[in-house]
């Protein structure tokens, strides 16, 4: 049976990479709750549902880190396929919101992992500051593998924002690095893109989908229906357009009414 492999680490080009570093630059300056899902045309999905139901080879690539741990990244594939494989040895950057001058990563910095057969369960698990401590409890997308803290979303550290807008449609993906009381609940202790193929991201879009309301307990989220399907990029393109388009006669009559 395959096992899952990591290549080496490659950076980010502007304008050749598969996703828009620029992009999600925000996400990293603000909390959770805070995210403006609906401006930034992202949607939050379940991390825990990370299915590659078709066959692929996803891409992984470091965001940000804005907490100051020193916190390897691990990957783990069941099901059709069973294996694991490390996939940051360290996610603290340079140049990310908290720098580090000896941190082996720049933002953008980006990895190709091997193909995951399809019918197999992708999590990515997270131990905060295990670089300097690795007796501290992983923390999984899955939250059934997760210890019970006193965080309100607990057990779940992880957090999933869809954006089916992007060229190469990713998974922005960040967690909460701690259990207890001294948690601030922001989920940008670390941020992750996360390519995982059209196809399995259009079943976790519209499977997965918990809306656009930033400020929902995750640990009570529930799946709500989208208003679109994304098999056709034409057609989401399309439904985003009559979204502008009538966002713009809306304010053009508010400024008459005002005048």
């Amino acid at each position: 049976m395959s096992e899952l492999s990591v290549g080496p680490i490659q950076k980010y080009v502007e304008g050749s990479t598969w996703f828009d570093l620029t992009k999600y630059s925000r996400i990293g300056n603000v909390e959770r709750t805070s995210v403006n899902l609906v401006e930034s045309n992202l949607w939050l999905v379940d991390p825990s549902q990370l299915f590659i139901e078709e066959s692929y080879a996803p891409r992984i690539a470091f965001l940000n880190e804005g907490a100051g741990f020193q916190s390897p990244i691990d990957a783990t594939v069941t099901g059709a396929m069973n294996s694991s494989a490390r996939i940051f040895d360290n996610l603290s950057g340079t140049n990310s919101i908290l720098p580090s001058a000896n941190a082996p990563l720049s933002v953008g910095d980006w990895v190709q992992l091997s193909n995951i057969a399809g019918g197999s369960q992708l999590n990515l698990i997270v131990t905060p500051n295990g670089v300097i401590n690795n007796s501290r409890a992983p923390l999984s997308t899955d939250p059934t593998n997760n210890p019970i803290g006193s965080n309100p979303s607990s057990p779940i550290y992880w957090v999933a924002y869809a954006d089916p807008n992007a060229h190469n449609p990713l998974l922005v993906m960040g967690y909460e690095d701690i259990v207890g009381d001294r948690s601030d609940n922001d989920y940008n202790d670390g941020l992750l893109l996360v390519d995982i193929g059209r196809a399995n991201f259009n079943r976790i879009f519209e499977t997965a989908n918990f809306g656009q309301d930033a400020t929902i307990n995750l640990a009570d989220a529930q799946p709500v229906p989208v208003p679109f399907e994304v098999e056709s990029s034409m057609g989401l393109l399309l439904l985003l357009g009559i979204f502008a388009c009538r966002s713009l006669l809306f304010k053009q009559r508010q400024q008459i009414d005002v005048a």
